[in-house]
């Protein structure tokens, strides 16, 4: 085992959502409380100042007798997401279908297909709903025909409307709607709010971890934020070359990663150069982990090798969780059917012990990669594998 990690940093992109850093930080010390009972571990979280965009909390923690200081940086998406949910629903219905277009038009939705068929269907939801409430219209239209005469046409789109509106809201349409917006826009190069917003998460990255008090530095991305926290990574890099010398170890960890929407579309050039600076640079590490249980990633895949780009052999370790031996039986039973729940897992607190924890991650004493390298469970003790 490597020496121990004492000092690390986190900066943290999670996926395309609207939260707030209290609501975060709230959930946080719920999953802290878990981890604490399941690790025999005394954790405690003190806010630490921040901005507006930058959430930024202290956890120490203390496990099987070694103390574990971690930075926690939550990078907030809010004006980003708050913005598009708040554009009348016909610009965001019709910037979705140009959305949909560009994917299909340019072959990615197929490629998305052959690669994760699961997540393609993930992709197809909300253009599926959308048919779904115009067929409701057309329904309505046609029965009420001989009725109203042409003003029939005018109901049917109201009922159209209606069921966008309230049911698109009730259920994640009109959310996946925005994401897929989004996704499209940034893959090209089209959200000057998004590329600023990137550009300051990164030179907030630099500016704390230019101090070299950090013994492990993680930039972390969940779904969206997979992809989001690799462009932010290349961007550290491009400002500062010496970024990932700065501490001992320097990775970037995707969990349930989306990054692949972008990596195999043909127009997202500047984020494979991103994703190679990161290769190039021979001291960072990219760890991937995917899970077969959740619908909303790129199961069994590389998305380094998926890309098509010629990198280090070393660069991108991928490790495949099973959320069910993580939860105890009942916990499983209860999330396994909802998909966002179980998507939420890969951030949230174990109720068994398993190589992959969160917060072992972000608040144990042991590197990220050798962590996922040799799958070890807690701290490595003999009394955490000994609870296996």
């Amino acid at each position: 085992m490597t020496e121990q990690i004492t000092r690390r940093a986190i900066f943290f992109v999670g996926g395309y959502d609207p939260k707030s850093p209290q609501a975060f930080f709230t959930r946080m010390d719920k999953e802290l409380a878990r981890f604490e009972k399941l690790w025999g571990a005394k954790a405690q979280r003190a806010d630490a100042g921040g901005e507006a965009e930058t959430g930024r909390a202290v956890i120490t923690n203390e496990i099987d007798g070694k103390a574990v200081e971690t930075e926690f940086n939550f990078f907030v998406l809010d004006s980003l997401v708050l913005a598009d949910f708040a554009r009348p629903l016909p610009v965001r219905l019709a910037k979705y279908l140009a959305a949909f277009a560009d994917f299909v038009v340019t072959g990615t939705a197929f490629r998305i297909f052959a690669k994760a068929w699961r997540f393609g269907l993930y992709f197809l939801f909300p253009f599926l709903m959308i048919c779904a409430f115009a067929a409701l219209g057309w329904i309505v239209a046609k029965l009420t025909q001989q009725w109203l005469g042409w003003m029939s046409i005018i109901l049917g789109l109201v009922v159209f409307a209606l069921a966008q509106w309230k049911l698109g809201e009730r259920w994640p349409v009109n959310h996946l709607m925005d994401l897929w917006s989004f996704s499209r826009n940034f893959i090209r190069g089209n959200r000057a709010d998004a590329d600023a917003l990137m550009d300051r998460f990164a030179d907030c990255a630099i500016e704390r971890v230019k101090s070299g008090k950090f013994d492990e530095v993680i930039l972390i991305g969940h779904s969206t934020g997979g992809l989001l926290i690799l462009d932010i990574a290349g961007r550290c890099l491009e400002r500062d070359l010496n970024f990932t010398g700065y501490a001992p170890h320097v990775s970037v960890l995707t969990l349930g990663s989306t990054a692949l929407k972008a990596g195999l579309h043909p127009a997202a050039k500047q984020f494979r150069s991103k994703v190679k600076t990161l290769a190039d640079d021979g001291r960072l590490h990219w760890v991937e982990i995917q899970c077969l249980t959740d619908v909303i990633n790129f199961y069994k895949t590389n998305p380094a090798a998926e890309m098509h780009m010629a990198v280090r052999d070393d660069f991108t370790l991928v490790r495949r969780m099973r959320v069910k031996d993580m939860l105890e039986a009942e916990t499983y039973k209860r999330i396994k059917k909802s998909f966002f729940r179980v998507h939420y897992q890969y951030i949230f607190g174990n109720t068994k012990p398993y190589w992959f924890d969160f917060f072992q991650v972000c608040c144990g004493p042991i590197p990220l990669l050798e962590r996922a390298e040799e799958m070890i469970v807690g701290s490595g003790t003999a009394k955490d594998n000994a609870t296996i």
